[in-house]
């Protein structure tokens, strides 16, 4: 047995396990560790026992198929069940420890496989096997340890098999299409290291999401289930998705990849990349010098390929950000509405962003109460479900750092429902699609997402008589009532209230001065508890840019406002002048009984009134203090005046009744 072929072979174990350090440190689960290592030298033992007899049975002809079929569905079948039961029997079970603990068996296989083919085969697949092993069975078995514990953790059977699924499918099409390659040589031999590089960039991708997703503890804490919880933590990202979508301040883009290396990385990064230039530069003499006969590709693959994408591995590895995963969502959220129907209640209609095949979580402002029972129907645009029953789960409407809504849970979900949710995510990835490349119409599907109540996301109570905004404030937000009721009013100089318009739970108010970049030209008061979302002026003009159809709303809305007010304003014109000429008429009648009482007979020239004398009563309550002590006046000056010549005493008379009509005048015009 040839010893330094088979410690050349290990030297590929110590460098990957190295460069993945930082991840084994992650709240390390020795003992599981350990275990996946034996497990994979084990397996890969066993493997190599068998060979003999399962090879020739299982291998086809054609090179490209025994890529699949001879090494990656063989070997991908037994990790499969064997990290699975790894995972079964896990303290404190992760995503984060099920990837790794199946990355560690991936490098316990490759140890093993390594030395076989070290020991059995010439130099030149060695060599070749040596410098891809390793990557191949810790990125395909990484991979798949994220899809087992995702399987592991959920609940329902429909996503138990999804993740089934993509953790056997996703590592045998990668590591057959790997093997496949390097078995046929040739041209295709040089794929091989962009394809690592792929496979890299996948178990980063997973390795950053795992980092965001909770043990199945904290899970068993909240009370919830994988799914919903998923669910839940998608809504702040679609949130920001929309709000970075219509282009708001503070909303900037989470980079995906985010690489701070230390200088001992950054030196490895560039002694490989030196390493490859220096090895494809004296590839004839470096050959010569190690005595080992290779194909022209397999030389061009081992001096410059492989070392040239261990420095790209090291630059990769730890640069996918979890924060972006935090953050940052891919998937363009649909807006559907949801007709939602209790038991001897009134129907009620929410919103949505997010419907799956188990749950939904409704855009709720105030509690429906855990354990309750909904008769729901969901409609997005061309698409109406049957409805379908659920019960609700899970509610925050207190806690603003997480999402403010309902979890509602899909109970025995029928199989109409299921073809519904296939035509919703088919609709969904069409339209993301369309929007996402840019592709002709893609405007169109803003509306999708972009509504009043999907980019004002400050949600405030108010109680009832509360003031929203004073007439003559500046008008800096604009409103969405979502629950009751709210009046806009005017205040006369005299203290009384016009109201203008009447706002109910669903409608916009208080825009109008955005619009106009004028002062309120009214008052908001809540005439019942109310809850009202808040935004400003920035996404006021992103709505009515971005939602073609909210700007034809609001333009309608403004029109009828207008109408409103006008109507408002001509019925208290009109409410005034009625109230004027009764005045005025009290007026007359005041001033003709005083002239009667004093012994003056007016004639019928003077005073066409046309006064009912039944009413002098409530004539006599309408008089002012000041009109009635100006006819006491005029009484008393008559009797004291007894005698004297009467048409002196009519010219006194006429220029305090001539006084009293100037005060009423007066009195009219303010």
């Amino acid at each position: 047995m040839a010893w330094d072929r088979i410690a050349l072979s290990l030297i590929p174990v110590p460098v990957f396990y190295l460069i993945y350090y930082r991840y084994f440190t992650f709240r390390p689960e020795i003992g599981k560790h350990v275990e996946s290592l034996l497990y994979g030298i084990a397996f890969a033992l066993a493997l190599v026992v068998a060979a003999p007899i399962v090879y020739p049975v299982l291998a086809p002809q054609d090179d490209f198929l025994i890529g699949f079929f001879s090494a990656a569905l063989i070997e991908k079948t037994g990790a499969f069940i064997i990290i699975y039961l790894i995972q079964r029997h896990f303290p404190n079970f992760s995503i984060m420890e099920a990837t790794l603990s199946a990355m560690i068996y991936g490098i316990g296989f490759s140890v093993v496989e390594n030395i076989f083919y070290a020991a059995t085969y010439g130099d030149s697949l060695i060599i070749l096997r040596i410098v891809f092993t390793v990557p191949l069975h810790l990125t395909t078995c990484g991979i798949m340890g994220y899809y087992s514990g995702m399987r592991k953790m959920c609940s329902t059977g429909m996503y138990k098999f999804v993740f089934s699924l993509k953790a056997f499918l996703l590592p045998v099409m990668l590591h057959g299409i790997f093997d496949s390659f390097l078995i046929m040589g040739g041209a295709l031999s040089f794929s091989v290291s962009p394809l690592l590089i792929v496979m890299v960039l996948f178990l980063e991708f997973y390795l950053a999401k795992a980092q965001t997703i909770i043990p199945v503890k904290m899970l068993g804490a909240f009370n919830l289930r994988l799914e919903e919880w998923l669910t839940i933590n998608r809504q702040r990202r679609y949130e920001r998705w929309i709000l970075q979508s219509m282009g708001m301040p503070g909303t900037e883009d989470v980079s995906m990849l985010v690489w701070r290396p230390g200088y001992i990385r950054i030196f490895l990064v560039f002694f490989f990349m030196i390493a490859a230039i220096f090895g494809l530069s004296y590839r004839g003499e470096i050959m010569d010098m190690l005595q080992i006969i290779m194909r022209r590709e397999e030389e061009i693959i081992l001096l410059g390929i492989f070392p040239s994408s261990i420095s790209i591995i090291m630059i990769l590895v730890g640069a996918v950000n979890p924060n972006f995963f935090k953050k940052s969502e891919i998937k363009m959220p649909v807006i559907s509405d949801v007709d939602v129907r209790r038991e001897h209640e009134m129907d009620e209609v929410f919103i949505t962003y997010d419907i799956t095949s188990v749950n939904c979580f409704l855009r709720t402002a105030e509690p429906l109460e855990a354990g309750t029972i909904l008769n729901m129907t969901f409609e997005f645009p061309g698409l109406t479900s049957r409805e379908v029953q659920g019960v609700v789960v899970w509610e925050n409407h207190t806690n603003r750092q997480e999402a403010i809504g309902t979890i509602v849970r899909i109970e025995a979900p029928a199989l109409h429902y299921r073809f519904f949710i296939v035509r919703y995510n088919l609709f969904r990835f069409r339209k993301g699609t369309i929007f996402l490349l840019r592709l002709p119409g893609f405007e169109h599907t803003r509306k999708l997402f972009m509504r009043p109540i999907s980019t004002m996301q400050e949600d405030r109570l108010f109680e009832a008589g509360s003031i929203v905004f004073k007439e003559g404030d500046r008008g800096d937000h604009f409103y969405l009532l979502k629950k009751g009721k709210v009046i806009l009013y005017k205040t006369k100089d005299t203290g009384e209230i016009i109201t203008m318009d009447t706002a109910d739970a669903g409608e916009v108010f208080g825009e109008m001065s955005i619009i106009s970049n004028t002062v309120r030209a009214t008052t908001a008061k809540c005439v019942t508890d109310c809850i009202i979302a808040v935004a400003g002026r920035d996404n006021m003009k992103a709505l009515i840019v971005n939602n073609v159809e909210f700007a034809q709303r609001l333009i309608q809305s403004l029109i009828e406002r207008l109408e409103n007010s006008e109507q408002v304003l001509v019925q208290n014109i009109n409410m005034l002048e009625k109230q004027k000429r009764e005045v005025e008429r009290y007026y007359h009648v005041a001033i003709l009984l005083t002239l009667i009482g004093l012994g003056i007979r007016p004639t019928q020239d003077n005073f066409n009134l046309d006064i009912d004398f039944t009413k002098i009563a409530e004539v006599v309550r309408h008089m002012d203090d000041d009109v009635a002590g100006e006819i006491i006046n005029l009484v008393l000056k008559r009797d004291k005046s007894a005698g004297a010549d009467l048409n002196v005493m009519n010219e006194e008379v006429s220029k305090i009744v001539d006084n009293l009509y100037d005060r009423f005048r007066v009195n009219i015009k303010k």
